[in-house]
């Protein structure tokens, strides 16, 4: 705004910097978080699972997701997905139950979470433990 107010971007440019800014920072966190790596392994086109759970709150490595990932859970594993705006860097995910390699519970930020360790990088998922119980008939057994 001081740019603007300065003149040295003129008004037109405000909105597609603004964009653009979005982008990277959705591009950097899907990296810095871990999305993007789990992505290489566990990326999916498949319709989300009949459980699931929308604006769900969770942190993958440094990202905190706060109310924008929905949860689900099938037979064939853990669904991951973003909301709609965010997903060119964050495609859906579906985690097969035999890639989570720890499961446990933590407080974390004086919040109930399970903590899960997902696949050979060892990514750290975190997600609130209120949804994870809304698909506890799926969940594997806690395993440290």
């Amino acid at each position: 705004m001081l740019l603007l107010a300065a003149g040295v971007v003129p008004g037109w440019l405000v909105p597609p910097l603004f964009v653009l800014s979005l982008v990277a920072i959705s591009f950097f966190a899907s990296i810095k978080g871990g999305w993007f790596g789990l992505a290489k392994r566990f990326r999916t086109s498949a319709p989300r699972p009949d459980l699931f759970m929308k604006m769900s709150t969770g942190r993958m490595g440094w990202t905190h997701y706060n109310r924008c990932l929905t949860v689900g859970a099938s037979e064939a594993g853990l669904y991951l997905a973003m909301m709609p705006s965010f997903t060119p860097f964050h495609p859906p995910l579906l985690i097969p139950w035999s890639e989570i390699k720890e499961r446990r519970r933590e407080t974390s930020q004086f919040k109930r979470v399970e903590k899960l360790i997902i696949g050979p990088d060892r990514t750290v998922v975190r997600i609130e433990a209120l949804v994870m119980d809304g698909l506890a008939r799926y969940l594997p057994l806690q395993r440290e």
